[in-house]
């Protein structure tokens, strides 16, 4: 009896052993199977585009994907408590020399990952892999999953949200208004939360949208590089006679 107790044992422990390795990645801090992540290669990589959702709770972020036309542009949204825990801010971090191969493999200056579908029959979700992610969590050597949850044109509010997801065509710039202009350009720095001088023109109109949230004197750190060459490029026209 004892040694089949014993024999017991040694096979409860080889099968736990079994089950966290095949078990040992995570998507929103959930242990996965890895047998039931597959490789996802579309007709076209702009299908790749989209927001990804990783961690839960409090380490819940958001990775933003798409194809401005030049470059990849790659963000990190995620929030924290303010120092006395009545706000939650958001902050961002952007990714740089991104690239998207055809197998699906996502590299860019400080992670590296790949494209997958991640479960069996029709229930895949669309994923990317993040190998040693930013989440707190997920130990070194882990990769975590995390879903597309959104598409792009859901994810940039305001009137003019193509500043952020598109490269500003200049014969489109030349026939808006002066005042549209201000907007787009403005639109761009409220999207990151930035507080604008109080009562003034622009606090007034973005203090009526429903999205801004002022949380920032200064979101120059936020801006991609998509943005700033819109920003500029929006700024040539306003200071034309």
């Amino acid at each position: 009896m004892q040694l089949v107790s014993m024999s017991r044992i040694i096979f409860l422990i080889t099968l736990s052993f079994v089950l966290n390795k095949s078990m040992g990645q995570f998507i929103a801090s959930e242990p996965i199977n890895e047998s039931q992540v597959k490789a996802w290669i579309p007709k076209f990589t702009l299908e790749y585009q989209g927001a990804y959702h990783f961690g839960t709770s409090e380490w819940e972020s958001t990775l933003i994907v798409f194809f401005s036309g030049k470059e990849i542009i790659a963000q990190i949204s995620h929030g924290n408590w303010n120092n006395d825990g009545t706000m939650w801010v958001m902050q961002y971090d952007n990714l740089h020399n991104v690239s998207i191969d055809k197998a699906g493999n996502f590299k860019s200056d400080k992670y590296k990952g790949q494209f997958v579908l991640y479960g069996e029959g029709n229930n895949l979700k669309k994923c990317l892999k993040i190998y040693n992610s930013w989440t707190v969590d997920i130990e070194k050597g882990q990769y975590e999953l995390g879903w597309r949850s959104a598409s792009i044109k859901d994810m940039y509010s305001g009137k003019f949200a193509i500043a952020s997801t598109q490269e500003l065509d200049p014969s489109e710039l030349e026939r808006m208004s002066s005042k549209d202009l201000k907007i787009m350009r403005n639109e761009i720095f409220a999207r990151y939360g930035y507080r604008f001088k109080k009562d003034g023109e622009m606090d007034q109109y973005f203090s009526k949208q429903s999205w801004y949230r002022p949380q920032h004197s200064n979101v120059s750190n936020f801006l991609t590089d998509l943005e700033k060459r819109n920003i500029q490029l929006i700024k040539k026209e306003e200071q034309k006679p």
